[in-house]
């Protein structure tokens, strides 16, 4: 039996160790009326390294369609979305406020929305082996709202409105996933008349450090006769996404230090789509059908010149060694030979750790209590406190004393944790013990189900049909990994939420 201990299996993003954001991951920025908003952009690297003390944004452009008359009516607006911070490792279970105002009205000024919706939010943490799962449950403590249209103004019954709301989040290695579930019933009176509005639906997203959605579906039908009948149905799909890209910039004068710089651009997005399955009134059919959207401009920022990098032109990872130096994913120095030497399980995991933003901040001090968990990692080592901020994150468990820091990582060792670290195993799980490869034999039994899974994304494709199991990866291989794993998180992952 091996004395270190195997590398198993999973990244961590950095809200596992720090998930006392003010805005939770479930879900929310675009509120839960079937509207859309700007949301929240994703951090800048340099807030890795610098406090901007700039406020956190808790006022947000605001876009909804108004069906109550029958006829859409769209309002702009804002919404204020004020949320209890809470520090889920301290606190494991408790409670906390959400607040939800938004202010709109059309641009003839003949519409208007007034709404403020009120929540105590009970929640507990459940640890598992590899993740964690957060399970919420709103409680609707007020409920205010007026809408006035062209044809009158609908003043909300707030003792027979109803309003529940309850959300799960898997906090996998790498990516937290939520589902949030809403179902609302809300009573209006309009000329001693009342009008009904029933809401349901499903709310799926993810947030991670490159890319972050929110797929809102929803099923809205109106009642304006006290709901002997629902003659107007309509189907919602509000959509947010945010995401970090990179491109190459080339510099244009003859006469500079350096050819050119990775740029990162911060992109955020919301559409709206809808479509009235049935209506009291007759509509055209852009009236049936319509889409919304807010897109704020972009937020632009360098990163570091990738330097004495001369000797890895032309090799075929040259592109992918570049980002990682330019990312700060790697931070040693170059040197010729380092393309082809072997990486090492420590190295592996110091990556993983900056690729995910995994604080190492518990352990930058290093004190005469300091923990060490493995023998060949102690306090002294370079490579401690990336070490002990993956153990804490559950991206490394194993059997024996030792770690192998020192120890070449092999290729399944790595598509595994490619795989683990965006929580997708689970689609690894077959009736057929085999992958595809051709070497289907050579895979550890622990790795089969990772690597089928990656299989079926398309993200291990293998080389002429080989996966190469036990073959340990070059420095440029990991650069060629780590970058694919973060292309994915960029652009990749969103593509079935946005289809959905």
């Amino acid at each position: 039996m091996k004395k270190y201990k195997e590398i198993i299996l999973c990244v961590s993003l950095m809200m596992i160790l720090f998930i006392s954001i003010s805005y939770g991951d479930d879900g929310g920025e675009m509120g839960y009326s079937g509207g859309i908003s700007e949301g929240t952009n994703l951090p800048y690297t340099m807030d890795k390294y610098v406090d901007s003390k700039i406020k956190k944004q808790t006022v947000f452009d605001y876009r909804e369609i108004v069906f109550l008359s029958g006829v859409p009516i769209e309002c702009k607006g804002t919404i204020t979305i004020v949320k209890g911070e809470v520090d889920y490792i301290k606190e494991p279970s408790g409670t906390y406020k959400e607040t939800y105002t938004i202010k709109a009205s059309d641009t003839a000024g003949t519409a208007n929305i007034s709404r403020t919706l009120n929540f105590t939010t009970s929640y507990r943490v459940k640890e598992g082996e590899f993740k964690r799962q957060i399970i919420r449950n709103s409680q609707l403590t007020k409920w205010t709202e007026t809408i006035v249209t062209p044809e009158g103004t609908y003043a909300l019954i707030e003792t027979a409105s109803t309003y529940s709301k309850s959300s799960i989040e898997d906090l996998t290695p790498g990516v937290s996933y939520y589902d949030t579930v809403i179902s609302y019933n809300a009573h209006y009176s309009i000329d001693e008349k009342e009008v009904i509005s029933m809401v349901n639906g499903n709310i799926y997203g993810y947030s991670q450090p490159w890319s972050k959605v929110e797929a809102q579906k929803l099923k809205m039908e109106i009642s304006r006769d006290g709901g002997a009948t629902f003659d107007t149905v309509i189907e919602l799909k509000p959509f947010l996404e945010a995401k970090k890209t990179l491109y190459y910039d080339e510099t244009d004068p003859f006469p500079i230090s350096f050819g050119g710089t990775f740029n990162q651009r911060l992109e955020r997005e919301s559409t709206l789509s809808y479509n009235i399955l049935s209506s009291s009134k007759v509509l055209t059919s852009k009236q049936k059908n319509g889409n919304i959207l807010i897109s704020p401009a972009n937020d632009l920022e360098k990163l570091p010149i990738p330097e004495n990098l001369d000797f890895i032109a032309g090799h075929w990872a040259e592109e992918d060694v570049k980002k990682m130096y330019s990312m700060e994913i790697f931070t040693d120095t170059p040197n010729n030979g380092m393309q082809y030497q072997a990486m090492h399980r420590g190295a592996f995991v110091k990556a993983l750790c900056l690729s995910m933003d995994i604080s190492t901040e518990k352990y930058d001090k290093v004190t005469k209590t300091s923990p060490q968990i493995f023998a060949d990692v102690p306090t002294t080592h370079p490579l401690y406190k990336y070490i002990m901020a993956a153990y804490d994150v559950k991206l490394i468990k194993g059997i024996g004393t030792k770690f192998g820091v020192d120890v070449p990582i092999t290729r399944q060792e790595a598509f595994t944790i490619y795989v683990r670290v965006i929580g997708l195993e689970r689609l690894g799980i077959t009736n057929s013990p085999q992958t595809p490869f051709l070497d289907d034999n050579k895979i550890a039994s622990w790795a089969k189900k990772e690597i089928m899974a990656g299989f079926k994304l398309g993200i291990i494709k293998g080389d002429n049909g080989y996966v190469k199991p036990t073959q340990w990866i070059s420095k440029a291989e990991a650069a060629a990994i780590i970058n694919r794993l973060v292309d994915y998180l960029r652009e990749e992952i969103s593509v079935d939420y946005r289809k959905n």
